[in-house]
């Protein structure tokens, strides 16, 4: 058939009805196509939707596991402050009975070298030269006492502190791991 347009004489024409079937079949394909394409974006959004809700469950697992772990380590903070506490009060209160014992010993031996003083002191004044000579001998010769040239009283605490910031971090450590194991588990 042609044209029916005049100055469109030199091509064919297809009848109306038959390029009118032929389009809608087409359309029809067109129209299969989009519903994949929609229902395939409509499965994408379940499996996001069920990809957050399993981000939630995870979120939910690492917070739980983040609390035990820092509340581990809150518990052993404070766990390790009262026993440096205990410990630097306990080792003060050695030291200063230490201190106390020394200076009792001290005190003693001032007490004697006073009194060897006292009588160095009277004998130096006697004119009795029998008696002098008599006790000189015994006067003389120092009394006996203690070298107290290394004797020393040290903070028994130093080193403490840092020796407890080993201990926690080495505690941390340890339940930090240990949690870690457990979260690595649930999330298998």
């Amino acid at each position: 058939m042609l044209c029916t347009v005049s100055d469109h004489k030199t091509h064919d024409v297809v009848p109306l009805k038959e390029e009118y079937d032929g389009k809608k079949a087409k359309l029809g394909k067109t129209e299969a196509e989009i519903q994949q394409m929609i229902q395939k974006r409509q499965r994408k959004i379940q499996e996001i939707r069920h990809s957050v809700e399993l981000s939630e469950e995870d979120a939910d697992r690492e917070i739980a596991g983040g609390v035990q772990v820092f509340t581990a380590l809150k518990e052993c903070v404070e766990r390790s402050q009262a026993e440096l506490i205990n410990t630097i009060k306990e080792k003060r209160r050695k030291t200063e009975k230490q201190a106390e014992r020394l200076i009792k010993e001290l005190e003693q031996e001032i007490s004697e070298l006073k009194k060897r003083s006292t009588e160095v002191e009277q004998l130096s004044q006697s004119e009795d030269h029998l008696h002098f000579h008599q006790s000189f001998v015994s006067l003389n010769a120092a009394p006996p006492t203690k070298d107290w040239t290394q004797v020393r009283i040290r903070p028994p605490h130093e080193g403490t502190v840092v020796s407890l910031i080993c201990y926690i971090a080495s505690s941390y450590y340890y339940n930090t791991n240990f949690t870690t194991l457990d979260i690595i588990q649930y999330s298998l």
